[in-house]
């Protein structure tokens, strides 16, 4: 009985090990930026979300429609919402904004990306994790919240 609740023990402490290690890893890297003026194409890990690519069923949600002439007040509006739903803006250009989330108990870093397509009038989204397989569907719920609330405004 002792031996068995020592091997639980050991095992639960060392996945803690583990996941807080994720964490850690985490917090180096940066998002992939633009490749070919478009978000990056995600990899076949199912954590991962990304509006630019529809034939890419495993990983698609919607673009955001928009009607806003004004760059600077949509810029302000994405930035607003970035910043209320716990993300932190790293880099902004003219059409591309990158910011990053991070988890509360293990401190994992998502990368969370915007392209304005101007042409379109759509508003792109990549919401990626850094480590680790399966996202247990963080990412589509950060880019569900940022649709509800940019809608919103």
């Amino acid at each position: 009985m002792k031996i068995m609740l020592i091997i639980i023990i050991t095992t639960i402490v060392a996945g803690l090990f583990y996941f807080f290690y994720l964490g850690y890893k985490s917090q180096n890297g940066t998002a992939p930026g633009l490749v070919d003026s478009k978000l990056k194409h995600c990899s076949e890990k199912p954590n991962c979300i990304c509006t630019e690519f529809v034939e890419d069923k495993l990983h698609f949600t919607d673009a955001i429609k928009f009607t806003e002439k004004s760059t600077a007040i949509l810029i302000n509006a994405i930035e607003n919402t970035i910043q209320d739903t716990g993300g932190i803006i790293i880099n902004q250009q003219a059409d591309y904004i990158y910011a990053t989330y991070t988890s509360s108990i293990f401190r994992y870093v998502d990368d969370f990306e915007i392209r304005i397509d101007n042409e379109k009038k759509l508003i792109h989204i990549r919401s990626a994790s850094r480590v680790g397989h399966s996202d247990m569907g963080a990412n589509l719920k950060r880019i569900n919240q940022f649709k509800r609330i940019i809608g919103l405004l």
